[in-house]
């Protein structure tokens, strides 16, 4: 199974990194093969509309997508936003679990702006976030996550919903693939 992590902001300082580096370290511990996606890898190339290669090629093989993003104003951020729109059919009929990593509520409101972006891109929001409240707070003095272990009764859950929704929507596309 592959499912990469979209990383979704490239501003300086960001404290979330932490934690996308920890949901892919955690892919990658279960046997998921997923790569990890940062905007900055893109940006400056006019993203919009172009489909870009790397990136259209691992949503391609990809059975699903995991978004981890902090909260800008009370939405996601732009450069997110540049990278969802890059491309289309490669999503298709794929699940995407979203992670919040921001302030007081954990990127909530991010969380449920996204549902609504993914769903015209006709990805499957599985109903399981995961919320990391006041980032600020959770990385040690290297910037990686502390106490990594405390967050992963959160992960199971998670993980379990997204895998079900991968094995079960690849079947699906394989079986009765859309507009062909």
């Amino acid at each position: 199974m592959k499912i990469p992590v979209l990383y979704g902001t490239f501003r300086e300082g960001r404290k979330s990194e932490a934690v996308a580096k920890f949901i892919h370290a955690e892919l990658l511990k279960r046997g998921i093969e997923s790569e990890f996606i940062a905007p900055e890898n893109y940006h400056g190339k006019q993203l919009e509309q172009k489909h870009p290669e790397p990136w259209k090629t691992v949503m391609a093989e990809a059975d699903g997508l995991v978004i981890v993003s902090p909260e800008y104003n009370h939405g996601y951020p732009g450069a997110l936003k540049e990278m969802l729109d890059s491309l289309y059919e490669e999503y298709n009929f794929k699940p995407v679990g979203i992670v919040g990593a921001a302030g007081f509520v954990g990127g909530s409101r991010m969380v449920e702006q996204l549902r609504q972006v993914v769903v015209e891109l006709k990805m499957v929001p599985i109903r399981e976030a995961l919320y990391f409240p006041m980032v600020w707070e959770l990385n040690d003095e290297k910037g990686e996550l502390k106490e990594p272990e405390k967050y992963l009764p959160r992960l199971e859950p998670f993980f379990k919903e997204l895998f079900w929704y991968a094995e079960t929507l690849k079947e699906g596309r394989e079986k009765h693939p859309w507009g062909k």
